[in-house]
């Protein structure tokens, strides 16, 4: 149970991930879509739409994309997928990751990789581009469609509430007309009734802001300032992108980041590692034992080149430096050392950052040092890294909480008061455009 929370916290607590990203963006979805549907059902649909939309588009454009390419072009260049072009950077550690490949299938195909590496280089940013390009391409067609729908769907709903008044209107009139010539039957007066037309005013309220993710983030700002039907849309996409760029890709790790400084500063308590490292009870009897102070030695020994520490890495698993390292997120995905199925073994396909893992065995050396200063000074090991553990989970937290609170309920409180208070804005602008157009043409009054 407690591998499953440190997990839980571990991926939250990755600013690489996409799932602190999805959690965020699933709160921004809820707050915006809600806060449109007070203005309006029209502009709840739309924003509704877009919102999902560009979430499902980000959150599965681009990994799908990237599936399809791996199974089509790399199996037909007979290249594997998942050897990483970073690999390719240092060639004295390419020639460890061909000798330490964890069996023969995984050394013939990074042999054979090796051999083709332009091609590999080429078909790797090949990738790259085909995602990208496609997953934009696929928000800008949700966009024509989206806009397209909703003005479909405002038309039909504005000429079926202009033709029920009308059949109200006549409803009316015959009634009328109806009392008056039973008032005439009792009273043998002559009314002559006239009628006049109220004409049918509708408010429609709703607006349509967006967000989305880091990579596809510039393309898709670019688009929905663009392609706004409206200032009242503009200004409402730029309030919402705005949020998003600072909330999704740029606050949390700060805010995390200070959390953590606190934590150091007021507790002398270190919580940079991964909370699977600070949870899962190997750290901790490795401090409590003293082999850890070996372990640290042992790396710091073999850190004298980035072939030697890579080598080192290979025939270590033991050492809780290297051990740290495989239960480490890695900035893309995955852990810093990736093992090889179900063995201990490195996948040597996997790129291994060689400066990150030696950021960890850093903090692991200034949290024992804190470790021996607590004890020295009477707390026992149980309560340290149970301080620990309290402080990480905190700092997670306090990032999750402070971006969600931000995008689900402040930026949607600031939108619906720059509608309601600072001007005549509430009425969703597409409606009104839209109303007045039908109007023109005669086919509304």
């Amino acid at each position: 149970m407690v591998i499953k929370a440190a997990t839980i916290f571990s991926t939250l607590g990755n600013s690489n991930s996409l799932v602190p990203l999805a959690v965020k963006d699933l709160t921004g979805i809820t707050g915006m879509t809600a806060g449109s549907y007070v203005t309006g059902k029209e502009e709840g649909k739309d924003r509704f739409i877009d919102e999902v939309g560009t979430s499902l588009i980000w959150l599965l454009g681009i990994p799908s994309l990237k599936w399809l390419y791996d199974n089509t072009i790399f199996k037909a260049l007979g290249l594997d997928a998942k050897f990483d072009p970073r690999n390719f950077k240092d060639k004295e550690v390419l020639e460890k990751i061909k000798q330490f490949a964890p069996d023969e299938k995984v050394k013939n195909s990074v042999e054979k990789t090796i051999k083709k590496e332009k091609l590999f280089k080429n078909a790797a940013m090949g990738r790259f581009v085909f995602s990208t390009a496609l997953t934009i391409l696929g928000y800008i067609m949700l966009t024509k469609f989206k806009q397209k729908y909703t003005e479909e769907q405002i038309k039909k709903n504005l000429i079926n509430e202009y033709n029920q008044k009308k059949v109200q209107d006549e409803q009316n009139k015959h009634d009328i007309v109806k009392n008056a010539e039973k008032s005439d039957m009792a009273e043998g007066e002559t009314i002559n009734p006239s009628f006049k037309g109220m004409g049918s005013v509708i408010e429609y309220f709703a607006f349509s802001p967006v967000k989305n993710m880091l990579i596809l983030e510039g393309a898709i700002t670019a688009t929905r300032l663009n392609d706004s039907r409206s200032p009242q849309e503009f200004i409402g996409y730029a309030i919402k992108e705005a949020a998003a760029w600072t909330f999704l890709y740029f606050a949390g790790e700060k805010i995390q980041d200070m959390v953590e400084q606190h934590a150091k500063e007021k507790y002398n308590k270190s919580i940079g590692l991964d909370a699977r490292v600070l949870e899962g009870g190997e750290l901790k009897q490795a401090f409590d034992n003293g082999t850890i102070e070996k372990c640290l030695e042992e790396f710091k020994a073999a850190n004298t080149s980035n072939a030697n520490l890579y080598e080192f890495l290979h025939k270590n698993p033991e050492n809780m430096v290297v051990k740290a390292a495989k239960k480490t997120a890695a900035k893309g995905s995955g852990n810093l050392i990736e093992t090889y199925k179900d063995t201990n073994k490195i996948d040597t396909r996997k790129y291994i950052d060689l400066e990150d893992v030696k950021g960890v065995e850093s903090k692991i050396r200034e949290l024992y040092g804190q470790y021996k200063e607590a004890l020295k000074k009477g707390e026992t090991s149980e309560k340290f890294f149970a301080g620990v553990k309290k402080l990480k989970r905190k700092s997670i937290m306090a990032n999750i909480g402070s971006c969600a609170l931000a995008l689900g309920v402040i930026t949607p409180g600031i939108m619906l008061a720059k509608r309601f208070l600072f001007r005549d804005d509430t009425e969703f602008q597409t409606k009104k455009d839209i109303r007045d157009q039908l109007i023109g043409e005669g086919v509304i009054a």
